[in-house]
């Protein structure tokens, strides 16, 4: 993460009993989640195939609100 908000971010990902998935933050949440997918999508085709090439959100892993489903954001310059 490049820049500090003044906004602690919050993200919580849910899974709705239609199976959706749905992502919840607030402002710095979303913005940092957009700096996440920003980030990957500049990985070079040879960077994406490597271990660089994803980020996971999680509450155990600090970056996601307690009770969220695990997420991981994968670029693969072959879908």
């Amino acid at each position: 993460r490049c820049e500090v908000s003044q906004e602690p971010y919050k993200l919580k990902v849910i899974q709705l009993e239609s199976g959706e998935i749905e992502i919840i933050g607030n402002r710095a949440g979303l913005k940092d989640l957009a700096d996440v997918c920003r980030g990957l999508s500049e990985l070079s085709d040879e960077e994406a195939r490597t271990a660089a090439n994803h980020y996971h959100l999680a509450d155990y892993m600090n970056n996601a609100e307690e009770g969220s489903l695990e997420l991981i954001i994968l670029c693969s310059p072959d879908l």
